[in-house]
């Protein structure tokens, strides 16, 4: 036998053991090249598709490969270490360092090779369907076309070849650095039992209730300050529930006499006890990754299937139309608005109103108090009529300040009383402040000032003594459909953008939403799943690392007299805890963040992100059922 073949030998021999890793990479390679392929196409090489996308999808590639280098150095690194007995036994036998050094190179190159071919033929099957899910999500006016261009080979080719190579040559220091004897022992466990701290238990608690507090009382205007700390205390708290509260949960389970001592509970506890304090970093890592991917995949789905719900929310109208400064070309532009709705035959409700601009004299230098807006109590139900929101009322002598936007953490308008008045008067209101509205009922526009609701009195006091060139006037309409209707925005765009009024539409908004979040969602997909692939892969390697040691537990027990149906019993619950408890404790991470996203966001989120946190629990689970098969066929061995 050659010593090629030797080393072909070995791979056939436990292909098993790199199963996971051969799988991961190969759909990392698959991903890359799709992506590769994009870039390299004829329509987006010569900008027929825009630049964002373009952008956009390399953004994604270079995001992968980064990902690909962390992921094969990580999966390299566990199966050198959990080779080196194997090594250990070869340097006995006699082979030299260089020999050594070579059978790992042949071996990860055969992995490698395998690799990035599979990946690159799934790649280019995969493609066309890529190609056609592309269009149809950004909507393209014609699908792109199937090609692939040797530079999207030749690049994932020697990228990653490259990238096998350099790490399996890296990780070769730490078995050049080795003696026989450690080579020999390396994959055995320490003895001691784990240390347990009360303090860092606490610890734990502690930095994922600050956490969780942070993420749960989060709005978009807080929410750039706390990202880094949440992700700090949650990292730390993760790492120590691992390593501390879940030795103190054991502990006191074995205190339970009744449970403890139930059939194969002893066993499977004072094992558990071992391996979460041994494999807390391996889980804490997988908890961090697959919270990742869950927040991730779950704010991109709940932003791009809300995006109807968020622009009308934002855009309480279809259509709006303001005049600016002078209101006199307003009617003009507002019929040429109706004309061009009737000729559409679109089917309209709308409602014209007089704002008046107004400032408060107390407060010179606050610049809100000096750009403030007012509305009628009658016109913002009526607006909220043609919006489906909810009527209000004001008491006597009292202002509501309205939000232009739904999101919350900014209160420019701020105080007990508020007086009021125009230019060119003298005359001046005071009333009250009451709660502010939440959920703007007009259109958002950089031409109106900073609004405030007051009951219809207080209004026809200060336009009594308001000047005509105070006076400002909005219409909103609203019909159904209205994300369908594209030919009237662009005939209405051409007619009515002038600098007299603003028009301002629903639709654009919706549609600039739409080409964003529709690239991000497809993006993050198969980053967010090449994430979940990979924690599941890092928790399969652990399994047969673990697995030299666990054999002799297995064939222990059973010589003891444990019954295969009970070993297998053991065997599962372990997987199971292995498999479950970095599940529930990332979707515990992500129930957090979801919240802070509601705060953001006006629609709901619940169902969405229900719905992926269930599509992954199915994935993990069909992954756990594998698993566990094969990890049982290998205790039957054991007897």
């Amino acid at each position: 036998m050659t010593f090629r073949q030797f080393a072909l030998h070995n791979v056939r021999r436990s292909f098993g053991r790199y199963a996971a890793y051969f799988l991961s990479s190969t759909f990392a390679v698959t991903v890359f090249f799709m992506y590769a392929a994009f870039i390299f196409h004829p329509d987006v090489a010569n900008g027929t598709i825009r630049p964002s996308v373009r952008r956009g999808i390399f953004a994604a590639e270079v995001i992968v490969f980064l990902f690909a280098v962390f992921f094969i150095f990580y999966s390299t690194s566990s199966f050198l270490k959990f080779r080196k007995k194997d090594f250990g036994l070869l340097t006995l036998l006699g082979i030299t360092r260089g020999q050594l050094n070579k059978l790992i190179i042949i071996e990860n190159s055969i992995i490698a090779l395998l690799s990035i071919v599979t990946g690159i033929v799934f790649g280019a099957l995969s493609t066309k369907i890529f190609f056609m899910m592309f269009s149809v999500i950004l909507d393209l006016p014609s699908p792109l076309s199937y090609y692939i261009d040797w530079k999207a080979i030749a690049s994932t080719a020697i990228l990653f070849l490259a990238t096998f190579e350099a790490i399996t040559i890296m990780t070769l220091i730490t078995i050049r650095s080795s003696q026989i004897i450690e080579l020999l022992t390396a994959t055995k466990k320490p003895k001691k039992p784990p240390v347990y701290s009360i303090w860092l238990s606490v610890l734990a608690v502690i930095c994922l209730a600050i956490g969780y507090y942070l993420a749960y009382t989060s709005n978009i205007v807080q929410m750039m300050k706390r990202v880094l700390p949440i992700l700090l205390l949650v990292i730390i708290g993760t790492y120590f529930l691992y390593t501390q509260v879940s030795i103190g949960l054991l502990r006191y389970y074995k205190k339970r006499k009744h449970s403890y001592y139930r059939g194969t509970n002893l066993i499977t506890a004072a094992e558990l006890t071992y391996k979460l304090k041994d494999n807390a970093r391996i889980l804490s890592m997988v908890t961090i990754l697959t919270a990742v991917t869950f927040t991730s995949t779950g704010v991109l789905a709940n932003l791009y299937f809300g995006k109807k719900a968020e622009a009308e929310a934002r855009f309480p109208h279809a259509i709006a139309l303001i005049s600016k400064k002078e209101p006199k070309a307003f009617e003009n532009k507002l019929q040429i608005l109706k004309n061009a709705l009737r000729d559409e035959r679109i089917p309209f409700k709308g409602h014209k109103a007089a704002f008046i601009r107004a400032y408060n004299p107390k407060k010179p230098k606050d610049y809100a108090m000096q750009h403030l807006v007012l509305m009628r109590v009658t016109d913002y139900n009526r607006f909220a009529d043609l919006s489906g929101q909810p009527h209000i009322s004001l008491p006597a002598n009292t202002a509501a300040y309205m939000h232009p936007t739904p999101d919350k953490g900014y209160e420019p308008i701020q105080g007990k009383q508020i007086t009021l008045a125009t230019q060119h008067n003298d005359k001046t209101i005071t009333v009250s402040l009451t709660k502010p509205i939440d959920q703007p009922i007009i259109n958002p526009s950089a031409f109106i000032g900073y609004m405030l609701v007051v009951p219809d009195h207080v209004f026809a006091t200060v336009r009594h003594f308001a000047a005509k060139e105070a006076i400002q006037y909005y219409f909103g309409a609203s019909y159904q459909n209205w994300e369908k209707e594209t030919s009237i925005i662009k005939k209405l765009n051409r007619s009515l953008k002038t600098d007299d009024v603003d028009f301002i539409n629903r639709f654009e908004f919706f549609n600039e939403m739409k080409k964003i979040f529709s690239l991000t969602l497809f993006i993050g997909f198969f980053i967010s799943v090449l994430f979940f692939l990979a924690a599941d892969s890092i928790l399969y390697f652990k399994l047969y690392n673990d697995w030299e040691q666990d054999s002799k537990q297995y064939e222990s027990l059973s010589k003891l007299g444990l019954t295969f149906k009970e070993m297998k019993q053991i065997a599962a619950k372990q997987v199971a805890i292995l498999f479950f408890i970095p599940f529930a404790v990332a979707t515990v991470h992500a129930g957090f963040a979801f919240k802070m996203l509601q705060n953001m966001v006006s629609g709901s989120v619940v169902k969405t992100s229900a719905l992926v946190i269930i599509i992954f629990f199915a994935v993990q689970l069909g992954y756990y059922f594998l698993i566990r098969s094969l990890y049982t066929k290998k205790v039957e061995r054991v007897m």
